[in-house]
């Protein structure tokens, strides 16, 4: 088997996770309450089953692969433990490690993306490149987290592992921690969970 084949599977992994999660959503919405790795295994099948549906001549994966063929491990851990917790009802990752995932999304984006597209004289997608501050706020940020049991250092860990074995198609080191749609959806959530604390502040007595 080539180099280019897991990268190939790699490149729709998180499309096809997040249909998974999509469809999981749509059959909670159905009254499809059944749940287990019976369901799971169908609702895979059948997001499988729309990643090879033909559009323009080409399956539809292969648009998303053009789109962004290089999501980041820790972008699909997550959407694999939101899976796996919808479907079971069970905890991967507890509310303080969900916000640990997504404050990381969203902070290593902002710090990365705008100044990567020029909105600045210092471009830190360089620092991917080569050994770097960049590998060692990596590795000192994931053996806190380790040191502090947040699980969500597993998953950099994970990154790390992987960009040294060269597994990605990407050669750069911020691919294999980060990806636009990760940064996007981390910051979705942190300003969904921002709007929903507010919408509970009970507002002040009449005086």
């Amino acid at each position: 088997m080539s180099h280019a084949t897991p990268n190939l599977w790699f490149s729709v992994l998180c499309p096809w996770l997040m249909l998974v999660l999509a469809a999981q959503g749509l059959a909670g919405y159905c009254g499809l309450k059944q749940r287990g790795w019976g369901r799971l295994a169908g609702l895979g099948l059948a997001a499988a089953g729309v990643l090879l549906v033909p559009v323009g001549g080409m399956p539809l994966a292969g648009w998303v692969r053009g789109f962004n063929a290089n999501f980041s491990l820790p972008f699909a851990a997550l959407l694999a433990a939101a899976a796996y917790e919808a479907e079971f009802r069970r905890r991967v990752l507890s509310e303080r490690e969900w916000t640990t995932a997504w404050v990381f999304g969203a902070v290593a984006g902002l710090g990365l993306y705008p100044l990567a597209l020029g909105w600045g004289r210092f471009d830190p997608y360089e620092w991917g490149w080569r050994f770097s501050p960049l590998f060692m706020a990596g590795g000192v940020l994931t053996a806190f987290l380790l040191w502090k049991r947040n699980r969500f250092g597993l998953a950099l860990l994970l990154a790390i592992a992987a960009y040294h074995l060269h597994l990605l198609e990407s050669a750069n080191y911020w691919d294999y921690l980060l990806d636009p749609v990760y940064w996007l959806v981390s910051l979705a959530a942190l300003g969904w969970r921002l709007f929903s604390r507010v919408r509970r502040v009970p507002s002040p007595a009449p005086q």
